[in-house]
């Protein structure tokens, strides 16, 4: 790398790192309650909300793990991976009315408002803080890889630096974290954009990529996956349940200043995310046009890929996006995880009216506390030797479908009863299929699914009985 290269990358990765700082900053408040932490008050913005959904939306797993896997795979990768995050969108809609109804702050409290069993709470509060701990831990070891090939450093270094913005962001709740998404999307959309355009201007145009590809490579024209449409379907229902069901998202949809806001919310994200699939899609065909050199791992390869075939400023800027996406993920799942811990997992910390300033306070700090322990076990977790970043985010999303999947989608007024056995039983069913027959997380939370469905319909009956 030049001396020129290696300026203009570091000088790119301050600019962000103090952009954060400023606008993260900013959103800190002297006087806070837990609604307003983990909320935001129930007042975001429609510019807001939108940001700080399609930033959430676009971690580092969807940027990398999909880029990288279209680069190798071809146009499986499209079918198995964003249809099915497309049709698990087309499902969030029909959650916003329930949603807004409920004045729980986090959706295992919204179980146990909606279900009358705490212990659906405490349940689906242990799945999530597992679930996101894993992903936290994704968006970890991609900064790391890329700050790392990018600056030279060492990858715990470069995680480090990742932990840090993250805490930071963190520590104002909701309102830090979407005022830092709003830079990030701006961000990840101007990165994704020029890096497209400029794979196109080098090649032609799209059908001149695809017909390359035909010529070149036709093996990446094929749709399904080698080991049938069942295993390519599977997958794509996998990652949509998780997509529809993904506590996430359901906390911009309650965050949303009113109820228009939150469906205006989400038919403009589906735009925006439409338009960066669009591109990372080019890139990644693109990209296999211009450079066919790869590295063992998905984040290194991307990094090869954009550099061989990209100038040094394209792939810079196309760098700093990544970064970007993997820390508006990672602080909004922090954020929810120390929610699961200190706010559903311990409920007598918060047993005391939001007026009483002192306790509110005192709550807020153990949630400080939390934010900065959870991260420090992500980063150490992150430096040990996993499974590649996909494999993580399945297993995640797989486990977020089971606790909340048929409770948001299904009509449930006459089935109060059951719930908690049916998914309990649904995870630990999908931990065996997982770790004792090694079927495929996306493909494991089918059977679970529907043992869960059926156990519940079971249960709820003999309660009537």
């Amino acid at each position: 790398m030049s001396v020129k290269a290696l300026l203009m990358q570091v000088v790119g990765f301050g600019g962000y790192a103090l952009l954060v700082i400023l606008l993260a900053g900013q959103a800190f408040y002297w006087h806070e309650t837990r609604r307003f932490f983990y909320l935001g008050g129930r007042k975001l913005s429609l510019t807001i909300s939108v940001s700080t959904f399609v930033a959430t939306w676009m971690s580092a797993a969807s940027l990398i793990g999909y880029t990288a896997w279209l680069y190798s795979d071809g146009y499986q990768a499209f079918t198995a991976s964003v249809n099915g995050w497309l049709l698990g969108l087309v499902f969030l809609p029909f959650t916003v009315s329930k949603l807004r109804k409920s004045r729980a702050l986090s959706l295992p409290e919204w179980l146990e408002e909606n279900f009358e069993d705490s212990r659906l709470r405490k349940v689906s509060a242990l799945a999530l803080l597992v679930a996101y701990s894993l992903y936290i831990v994704i968006q970890f070891r991609v900064f790391g890889s890329i700050v790392s090939n990018m600056l030279g450093t060492p990858p715990i270094i470069s995680s480090i630096l990742i932990y840090l913005f993250v805490i930071y962001t963190t520590f104002g709740g909701l309102a830090s974290v979407a005022k830092s998404d709003a830079l990030n999307l701006a961000i990840i959309v101007l990165g994704i954009t020029v890096g497209a355009i400029f794979v196109i201007k080098q090649v032609g145009s799209p059908m001149k990529i695809h017909g390359i590809i035909a010529e070149n490579h036709p093996h990446l024209l094929e749709t399904l996956d080698k080991r049938g449409a069942i295993f390519t379907f599977s997958m794509m229902l996998g990652w949509g349940f998780g997509v529809a069901s993904n506590p996430q998202y359901a906390i911009r949809i309650m965050s949303a200043h009113r109820p228009k806001s939150a469906f205006s919310m989400l038919w403009i994200s589906a735009l925006i995310i439409g338009w960066i699939y669009a591109c990372t899609t080019l890139i990644g065909l693109g990209g296999k046009v211009l450079s066919s050199s790869a590295a063992s791992d998905q984040a290194g390869s991307l990094y090869h890929l954009i550099s061989t075939a990209l100038p040094p400023q394209i792939y810079t800027l196309l760098m700093i996006a990544i970064l970007a996406a993997a820390v508006s993920t990672a602080n909004s799942q922090l954020l929810l995880a120390t929610c699961s811990f200190c706010y559903d997992l311990f409920p007598s910390w918060s047993a005391h009216e939001e007026g009483d300033i002192i306790r509110e306070d005192r709550f807020l700090l153990i949630n400080r506390i939390g934010i900065g322990l959870i991260a420090t076990f992500c980063l150490i977790l992150s430096q040990l030797p996993l499974p590649g970043i996909l494999d993580l985010g399945q297993y995640s999303w797989a486990v977020v479908s089971i606790c909340f999947f048929l409770p948001m989608y299904l009509p449930a007024k006459k089935k109060k009863e059951g719930l908690f056995i049916a998914i309990s039983a649904a995870l630990v069913l999908h931990t065996i299929l997982v770790y004792v027959f090694q079927i495929r997380p996306e493909q494991a939370l089918l059977p679970s699914l529907l043992v869960e469905g059926a156990l519940w319909s079971l249960l709820s009956r003999r309660s009537r009985t």
